[in-house]
């Protein structure tokens, strides 16, 4: 019994959880951590160069030895109680990978005490460099000599640039408004350094849809079509583009969006093309989706086709129902439903917008699925429950629509409006469509999987 109600429970959840979601920006994949989120996980963040690396040996550990640069993370107080300041010396504990001069981001915790305390930051005077190999700094050389008495504990490495050094002193405080914090990260989105074009496009995939349409005078539609239109775009890219073109861009653009939907090469929907799909449809409005319609879901059109649109009526649905009503997505995506390769994918946005008007729609899909109406024991469902199980998927989702549907009509309509109450002739539908089934398919009752019984 607790397979059998392990799915329906996880059904429930996925459609009540997600309707609560604040969801980033909706047509990116899931971004990495960011700095400014790594930055918040550790109690030091400094861009330290490289002075010279002691190789191991004997029973001595190898460790570089480093000058502090930067300190953009770190509590003053734990900053004094671990002897790190600028121009300040410290020791990694192990061999780094580079030339003297190198800059390094490193990220630290303040360790346990040591005893005898450890030595964690050094001497940066002349005599502690051999054959003046280190470049000269632009720092005066100190002579910060520290023995913490909190050691620290440096738990990751990250050799970076001087671009992405200067980036890294630039980012804004955590404490701005996202939008204009955007602002900044938007000047870096194609950075000639990897590090910085990653973490840009991290603070934009990681960023409220609102906050990004804030910013749509500052997105440039000509600079946007040229980065769309490289043929080296990755995925995840061409997904923001698409959207910020969408924010910002006019008639002209959404054509240029919609004549690069597909692979030239493969005929296939591309990947990471939801963005442009999305952005699109902010250019043309219903116009636009009934063309879309008329491309993905005849019969030359794609599942991915179809399940892209399924994602963007899903967009519109929560975030631009001014551009697309919630009629016409309602519409659209019980067209979706009607196939079996997505029917789970619509029927469970369609519980999510609480759109229990879609249920005579689906109770008549279902019932054509089913075929004739056959009565068969308990028994005999228990064999052919699992031999027929493909039978009965296009119909499983149907039936947990209608549960929905009777669990939201005893539910509260919330602040937020998140659970819609069905009426009371919907629930009453359910209720029967249930009954019904359940009566002459007992093979898709849950009880079908036998009960474990623990001898007496």
């Amino acid at each position: 019994m607790l397979r059998a109600t392990l799915w329906p429970l996880t059904w429930f959840f996925a459609v009540f959880w997600l309707a609560g979601l604040a969801l980033s920006c909706p047509f990116c994949l899931a971004p990495p951590q960011t700095f400014a989120e790594q930055f918040q996980l550790s109690d030091f963040a400094v861009v330290a160069e490289l002075v010279r690396v002691d190789a191991s040996g004997g029973s001595q550990p190898g460790r570089s030895l480093l000058k502090v640069r930067s300190i953009l993370n770190g509590k003053p107080e734990d900053l004094q109680a671990c002897g790190l300041q600028l121009a300040g010396g410290i020791v990694y504990p192990g061999e780094l990978t580079g030339q003297s001069g190198d800059l390094f981001l490193l990220y630290g915790d303040r360790g346990l005490p040591q005893s005898p305390p450890l030595l964690q930051t050094f001497s940066l005077s002349e005599g502690s460099v051999k054959g003046g190999s280190v470049a000269p700094l632009a720092e005066p050389a100190g002579t910060a000599t520290t023995v913490s008495a909190e050691p620290v504990d440096w738990t990751e490495n990250l050799a970076i640039s001087g671009l992405c050094f200067g980036y890294l002193q630039g980012l804004p405080v955590r404490s701005r408004p996202a939008s204009e914090r955007l602002r900044y990260y938007a000047g870096h989105l194609e950075s000639e350094d990897a590090e910085v074009a990653g973490d840009a496009w991290a603070e934009f995939a990681g960023a409220a849809y609102e906050d990004v349409k804030a910013n749509r005078d500052l997105y440039q539609p000509a600079q946007l079509r040229a980065w769309i239109a490289d043929p080296l775009v990755s995925p995840e890219r061409l997904g923001l583009y698409g959207l910020l073109l969408g924010l910002s861009g006019d008639r002209s653009d959404a054509d240029f969006l919609r004549e690069r939907f597909v692979d030239g090469g493969t005929g296939e929907f591309r990947f990471g093309a939801e963005g442009l799909l999305g952005g699109y449809l902010l250019l043309t409005g219903e116009s636009g989706l009934s063309q879309v319609e008329q491309d993905f879901l005849g019969s030359s059109g794609r599942d991915t086709m179809r399940l892209a649109l399924a994602q963007s009526l899903d967009f519109f649905r929560i975030y631009e129902p001014r551009v697309i009503s919630a009629e016409q997505c309602s519409r659209c995506m019980r067209r979706l439903a009607a196939g079996r390769v997505l029917r789970f994918t619509a029927v469970t946005s369609l519980a999510r917008w609480g759109d229990w008007g879609a249920l005579p729609e689906l109770m008549r899909l279902a019932d054509a699925e089913l075929g004739p109406i056959r009565q068969v024991s308990v028994v005999e469902a228990g064999v052919r429950g699992q031999q027929g199980a493909s039978r009965f998927a296009g119909v499983r989702p149907i039936l947990e629509f209608a549960e929905q549907c009777l669990r939201a009509g005893s539910v509260e309509q919330s602040d937020s409006g998140v659970v819609m109450r069905p009426s009371a002739e919907q629930m009453q539908q359910a209720e029967r469509f249930l009954r019904r089934v359940r009566a002459e398919h007992p093979e898709l009752l849950p009880a079908a999987e036998p009960e474990f019984v623990a001898p007496q």
